[in-house]
């Protein structure tokens, strides 16, 4: 019960205090400063007149504004049970990503020569045109179907509009937008992800979609407000302005089911349901036909169940013969006493199930997809449920802004360098594990046990097998030869992967030395830099160049993929693990860390050092095609057949060390 009070409180607070909410502070401070200007600059009225319109008692204090604050409390406890017994969203992606193998008979690839930034940008909008196209529909429903509506009018019951009046809603259409949102995000991913392939991520600030982020500071709290404000006639066929949605709140029979639209006027527009503001600003908001004690938590809680009772009752699909009737008098009576009786009862459940079910939230830079039969082999271990937020960008200061009030317990990525941000960030918890110090060794984790490595890459050069003398390199050194000018490819030095071996450049040969590899290898590209390393190799396959600088994984995933295309690729190379004389070939690694504010950090703990088990090792050997990092494992059958291989003994710190370093150089050389 203590471990779910706490989170409860701390997911109160994260309304305010979380940028993916609807009423974060920043939000809220947003929609006051767009409000006041509007007031005193447009409607030219003075300052202390217009604070006294926006914050007048009539609207914050009415019994309808106190109905909402009451409601979305109790809402927040009602839904923390709720919304995790539906489906998960990762388990919907991943059934919907293995179906879509045999939907299109393999798995075909688009864009591969597109930037990443496009491809971000695709998903982006990709995502929120799905997100807010299904939103629209729902709504759309919520209003037209009997049954639905019975549980929707209770947001319409609102006679004052304050922007907490976005939670005022009854728990049943609160899961059925949380399903809403589950399959319609699980749909993206899936969909992005197959066609796409691991490139796919969400451009984002703070850690919300920019999209929405831009919605949401351009004063998105201001449509459940009393202040008017119209986007004109032309940007209201395509955006919703706060007039029309509180249009949309209307009680006059003129505006009934007008303006479903959330962000998107669009759909409205092609649905015939669109309703510009103009000269319609004279009206009252609520509903007609509204329940006795509209605001009375009885009514918003219990009286939708009667209506629907009703509501089947009349229709062809249900006729029992005997209903059974609703003590509706005596609740009413009984008023605020049933309901907090209701209200209790909801929230001791979700509290003793909530604390009885272990969980641990994971934030991953690693696709979903990559970690998957880690979490899947986790959870068949200890039972303890995983959930995951996947973004490739963004975490670090989605992290950083949750605060105390994160519900990470784990961080996982990718490269050194996005590791040493986290520790940098101070966002990751010290770490005192007897099994982690003896599966890793100590230049593969943090010195301060913050941050710990899992999986080893190697930086190899891959060449054409049908080029002979290209054959004969074996060392990186070697590539600055004036014989291979016109004959590399490279993806852009800035990409952490390439900048990550200028640092072991810097630690091996100094600055200056790296430079002069890193200007020979510029000065030797067949092409401008571009794509990724999947695309060098691609690059070779069709003749633009011969030489090319990868991870050795990808190697293995374009050998081993769906896509015949692909494999084709992966034909034509052979892989050379370069400075086998001397230093031995660079390695980068993936890992993470017990976030600073985890809820369940002895879980946590164990998760990590489940990944450094000979189970977990050998998943990242199987199926990622990377390196154990435990000395006790040793590598996949796989991995041994492209050949054993010295790698570099720098701690791997050393690389995040010289990082800015590095960049200077690679900026300098216009790599």
């Amino acid at each position: 019960m203590d471990s779910f009070l706490v989170e409860y409180v701390d997911r109160l607070a994260d309304q305010l205090l979380n940028p993916q909410k609807r009423i974060f502070i920043g939000y809220l401070a947003s929609a006051l400063v767009l409000a006041m200007g509007v007031r005193v600059i447009a409607a030219k009225i003075t300052l202390s007149r217009c604070v006294a319109e926006i914050f007048s008692a009539r609207i914050w204090f009415s019994r309808s504004a106190r109905a909402d604050y009451l409601i979305a409390i109790l809402n927040q406890a009602i839904m923390m049970g709720v919304v995790p017994r539906l489906f998960s969203k990762l388990a919907v992606a991943t059934l919907l990503f293995g179906a879509m193998h045999t939907w299109f008979d393999g798995r075909p690839m688009f864009l591969t020569e597109s930037p990443d930034w496009m491809i971000a940008a695709l998903f982006t909008l990709g995502l929120f045109m799905l997100d807010d196209g299904t939103k629209y529909l729902v709504h759309r429903c919520l209003h037209t179907w009997p049954i639905l509506w019975c549980f929707h009018k209770v947001h319409h019951t609102a006679e004052t509009l304050t922007p907490l009046t976005v939670y005022r809603t009854h728990p049943v259409e609160g899961a059925l937008f949380a399903l809403r949102a589950i399959f319609v995000q699980a749909a993206a991913m899936a969909t992005f992800f197959f066609f796409l392939g691991d490139r796919v991520e969400l451009m984002t600030v703070f850690g919300a979609n920019v999209i929405l982020f831009t919605f949401n500071i351009a004063g998105s709290n201001l449509r459940h407000s009393h202040v008017w404000i119209s986007y004109g006639r032309i940007l209201e066929h395509v955006l919703i302005s706060p007039a029309q949605h509180q249009i949309h709140h209307s009680v006059e029979d003129r505006h009934l089911n007008q303006n479903f639209g959330t962000v998107l006027a669009i759909w409205d527009w092609v649905g015939g349901s669109l309703c510009l503001s103009a000269r319609e600003r004279d009206f009252h908001f609520g509903i007609a036909d509204a329940p006795r004690r509209p605001h009375n938590l009885t009514t918003v809680y219990l009286m939708p169940f009667r209506e629907l009772l009703t509501c089947l009752k009349s229709s062809l699909l249900w006729r029992p013969k005997k209903m059974i009737s609703f003590p509706e008098l005596k609740l009413i009576r009984r008023g605020g006493a049933a309901s907090l009786i209701v209200m209790l009862a909801i929230v001791i459940e979700a509290a003793v199930f909530g604390a009885s079910a272990k969980e641990l939230n994971v934030y991953s830079h690693r696709q979903p997809f990559l970690i998957n039969p880690f979490i899947e082999a986790y959870e068949k271990l200890t039972g303890t449920k995983i959930n995951i937020v996947f973004a490739s960008k963004g975490l670090a200061q989605r992290l950083q802004a949750e605060g105390p009030r994160s519900p990470a317990d784990v961080v996982l990525t990718v490269d050194i360098a996005r590791l040493f941000v986290y520790a940098d960030k101070d966002l990751l918890a010290p770490v005192d594990s007897a099994v982690l110090r003896k599966n890793i060794p100590p230049r593969l984790r943090d010195p301060n046990n913050r941050w710990f490595a899992f999986s080893k890459r190697a930086r190899v050069i891959v060449v054409s097998r049908n080029a002979d003398d290209a054959a004969l390199i074996k060392r990186y050194e070697d590539l600055v030869d004036a014989k291979w000018k016109g004959r590399i490819c490279a993806r852009p030095g800035s990409h952490v992967y390439n900048r990550a071996l200028v640092a072991s450049f810097i630690d091996a040969e100094g600055e200056n030395g790296a430079q002069e590899w890193a200007q020979g290898v510029v000065d030797n590209l067949a092409r401008r830099p571009q794509g990724n390393d999947r695309g060098q190799v691609k690059a070779i396959y069709e003749g633009v160049c011969d030489i090319a600088i990868i991870n050795n994984y990808y190697y293995g995933k374009l050998k081993s993929s769906d896509i015949p295309e692909q494999r084709d690729w992966a034909s034509t190379v052979r892989i050379i693990f370069p400075n086998q004389e001397d230093r031995g070939t660079h390695v980068n690694i993936s890992g993470g860390g017990v976030a600073k504010h985890s809820k369940n950090k002895e879980e946590a703990i164990r998760f990590l050092e489940f990944l450094t088990s000979e189970a977990a090792q050998n998943l990242y050997g199987s199926i990622n095609y990377e390196y154990p990092v435990n000395p006790a494992v040793e590598p996949s059958a796989e991995l041994k057949s492209w050949g054993v291989f010295k790698e570099d003994q720098m701690p791997i710190a050393r690389i995040a060390d010289l990082a800015p370093q590095a960049q200077r150089v690679i900026d300098r050389v216009g790599w």
